[in-house]
């Protein structure tokens, strides 16, 4: 687990991101036996359905690019909330969810945040390091895989695209 942790470390740090892998899954493939905490230290589960985008964000506290992306996930959840678009914070902060409530009030996050699973989801994506976005479409289909800092555009791209996919059908 060390290793993992001082990997994810050096490659948030660097920047650096394997090639994704064919198919990643679905949410609930990746997410059904995941052992997630809410920062309340209650056992949680990432709800991979009742929205039509959902927006998965893996960070720490001491990763210099999370915390550029932490406002643009603030405002993508704002901005996309009644749209149906929920945004859900992972972090890799610590086992111990009460840590990190003190970098969520700091960090002004606003969307739900859990603790917990991060050796299982990075084996089972492909994930390589910090931060790293997932973006699942409302059937619960891993639709694209961010890793590295991107920009509130670059996250947006995606979500947008899914929306009108979602819109689109509904009229057909």
């Amino acid at each position: 687990m060390n290793y993992i942790a001082v990997f994810c470390m050096l490659c948030a740090m660097l920047g650096c991101s394997g090639a994704p892998p064919p198919s990643v899954g679905s949410c609930a493939e990746l997410f059904s036996d995941v052992p997630f905490t809410d920062l309340e230290g209650r056992e949680a589960r990432l709800p991979c359905q009742g929205h039509r985008v959902l927006v998965v964000s893996f960070w720490a506290s001491w990763c210099g690019p999370c915390k550029l992306e932490v406002p643009h996930l603030i405002e993508i959840d704002a901005e996309y909330h009644r749209q149906g678009v929920r945004v859900i914070g992972i972090s890799l902060d610590a086992a111990i969810p009460t840590t990190v409530k003190s970098a969520v009030a700091a960090f002004g996050i606003t969307y739900p945040v859990l603790v917990g699973g991060a050796e299982k989801i990075f084996n089972r994506t492909g994930i390589d390091g910090i931060p790293a976005t997932l973006i699942i479409d409302a059937g619960g289909k891993v639709c694209q895989r961010l890793v590295g800092y991107h920009t509130k555009e670059e996250m947006l791209a995606p979500v947008r695209e899914l929306l009108k996919k979602t819109r689109e059908n509904a009229q057909l």
